[in-house]
């Protein structure tokens, strides 16, 4: 069986756009299912196509969904095999593009690997203004003071220290720990943020961060890949920290 999780983008023809939930695959043996999970379209309602996308832009279509209110939820079931009787297995997949209805040429994609520019295609050409309102899961920027190495600010001042990093080095870290480099949690806020974080507590034990904030939603994905602890990067009480502040999702290294 395999399992993984990647996160569904908003685009406006081919600029990418506002975190709008996510794709939850899973593979196992000759029946395969993924689960379409979106959020964060606003006061959006209306009728989406959705196609699996394999190499040059051909697709399938795997079934349609319902967006109610800027959120949908459907899950699809697929032959691994033969999907849809089209010959094509689900392990050639590339990732998933969401056709919204009356949406101007704003559209929903999710890609499985580097090959973005396939999964994106050619955009939409639709009437209608697709309204996104509400504050997106990951896009606030890094608060001012968090510098290349600051302390901590929910333990002792005086001794946890966090040291931003770039992505490049995390190949420096010893080998048991360079599984990580291919983790979409990590890779998807590297892109908002461009750094990532190593924090050293008192006993010189190291975690990893990954910047983002402390939505339910990104919770859930965080705590899917591992990064279970969330610390703002600037003090905070526990009620700023349950609507959604800036910080950074730590696991153990």
């Amino acid at each position: 069986m395999k399992r993984f999780v990647t996160y569904l983008y908003l685009y406006d023809g081919r600029i990418k756009g506002n975190n709008a939930g996510f794709i939850k695959v899973e593979i196992n043996g000759e029946k395969s299912a993924f689960l379409v999970q979106i959020k964060n379209l606003g006061k959006y309602s209306g009728k989406g196509k959705v196609y699996l996308v394999y190499e040059a832009e051909e697709s399938i279509e795997a079934g349609e969904l319902t967006v109610k209110n800027g959120e949908a939820r459907e899950i699809y079931n697929v032959d691994t095999e033969n999907v849809k009787d089209s010959g094509k297995t689900f392990l050639q997949v590339l990732g998933v593009k969401i056709e919204l209805e009356n949406a101007d040429e704003k559209f929903l994609a999710s890609c499985w690997t580097d090959n973005t520019e396939a999964v994106i295609g050619k955009p939409l050409k639709v009437q209608a203004e697709l309204s996104n309102k509400r504050n997106p899961v990951s896009t606030p920027k890094p608060e001012p003071g968090c510098q290349k190495e600051v302390h901590s600010q929910n333990v002792d001042d005086s001794q946890d220290k966090i040291r931003r990093i770039d992505i490049s080095e995390l190949r420096t870290l010893p080998a048991k720990n360079w599984y990580i480099v291919n983790n979409s949690f990590l890779t998807h806020g590297y892109a908002n943020y461009k750094h990532l974080v190593i924090k050293t507590d008192t006993d010189g034990r190291q975690y990893l961060g990954v910047p983002g904030v402390s939505e339910p939603q990104e919770r859930m994905m965080a705590g899917i890949f591992g990064f279970t602890e969330f610390e703002p990067a600037a003090p905070a009480n526990a009620a700023d920290v349950d609507s959604g502040v800036f910080g950074y999702w730590f696991c153990p290294l």
